[in-house]
């Protein structure tokens, strides 16, 4: 196993994964209309917002 550590190439792909808040995108959804609040039935707690 060693040897695979020499290559920064093979380092790069064995590493461990670190995730941050700045990492995340939050799904918004926007719709046609003025005041429109559409459920997403297959997302629930997300909507289509105006």
């Amino acid at each position: 196993m060693r040897r695979l550590r020499r290559s920064a190439a093979i380092r790069n792909l064995v590493r461990e994964t670190a995730l941050a808040a700045d990492d995340f995108i939050y799904p918004l959804f926007v719709t046609h209309g003025v005041d429109v609040r559409h459920e997403i039935g297959s997302m629930p707690g997300q909507f289509q917002l105006s």
